[in-house]
């Protein structure tokens, strides 16, 4: 990391600008009766599964694994599996993504995580889940609080998971995985950096007329634009453009959250050389006009 330009803080000690998309997807704690089944599915993100009692099969990629009581796993995303319960069971289960490309290919690379009761690696990460669990609520109405709770409990479980010893191992031979995640971590860093280039002098760039060219980032990787395409459907389920909307949405939101920007400023550093495109754009993903959900989270 670079010094800042500015001499007045040319002496001082940075810290890491993180723009990091954290989700939590949701999650919930159930009692099942042996033998009660989920057919097979598949998600977009993140699955934990924690056995609070009782035992479950959980079969992906022909293989069952039997978690029981204390047992913990984790899939990645994009693997089809189901569930089946052996015993009277209780269990926690929750979607999450942390849209960092070390965090991805770091525990992708380790396949599916299994985590058995008692072992070393299991320890910190129950503490972190219990924690998760207290934030329950059989009323289910949680407050804004609750809310910036879980993001920080789910920041724990994230660090645990990260810091936990799987990531000594070798990780897997996977050539796609290392392009997909590359594309994802092209279109992501790209476009944040063209937000901070727009509004922050501190953060510097040449052009700030740049636009985000997805053929560009193939080019960079030395791959054809169809092939690209082919293997980011494969590890993540959707197209590259399909991701960029994701991203763009969520930045759009955060930006129209600060009501000194103006909508044409945000259109231009998300990429928009026309305002009233970028207006019907973000109607077509919201169903709100950007003034619409500026007004709404005012």
């Amino acid at each position: 990391m670079k010094s800042f330009e500015k001499k007045e803080l040319q002496g001082s000690i940075r810290l890491p600008a993180l723009d990091w998309n954290i989700s939590f997807f949701g999650g919930h704690q159930q009692d099942i009766k042996s033998g009660w089944h989920y057919p097979s599915e598949r998600h977009l993100a993140f699955e934990v599964f924690y056995i609070v009692e009782g035992a479950i099969n959980v079969t992906a990629f022909d293989n069952t694994i039997r978690l029981e009581s204390g047992d913990i796993m984790v899939l990645y995303p994009n693997v089809w599996h189901e569930t089946t319960s052996l015993t009277n069971t209780t269990y926690f289960n929750f979607h999450f993504n942390l849209d960092d490309e070390r965090f991805v290919t770091n525990l992708i690379n380790q396949g599916i995580l299994n985590f058995p009761n008692g072992s070393l690696k299991n320890i910190p990460l129950i503490k972190s889940l219990d924690k998760l669990r207290d934030v329950l609520n059989k009323n289910m109405a949680y407050t804004f609080k609750d809310e910036l709770k879980l993001h920080v409990l789910l920041s724990d479980f994230i660090f645990q998971l990260f810091s936990s010893e799987i990531l000594e191992h070798t990780p897997l031979n996977s050539s796609q995985l290392k392009i997909a995640s590359s594309i994802a971590y092209g279109i992501r860093t790209t476009l944040q950096k063209n937000i901070h280039s727009y509004f922050n002098e501190d953060f510097i760039v040449s052009d700030h007329s740049s636009r985000l060219s997805i053929d560009k980032i193939y080019s960079d990787l030395k791959i054809s634009p169809s092939y690209g395409g082919e293997v980011f459907r494969k590890i993540y389920g959707y197209a590259p453009r399909q991701y960029l909307t994701k991203l763009k949405i969520a930045q759009a939101k955060r930006l129209l959250q600060m009501p000194d920007l103006s909508v044409i400023d945000i259109s231009e550093a998300l990429g928009y050389r026309d305002p009233a495109h970028f207006s019907r754009q973000f109607k077509k993903w919201t169903e709100n006009t950007p003034y619409q959900y500026r007004k709404s989270h005012q």
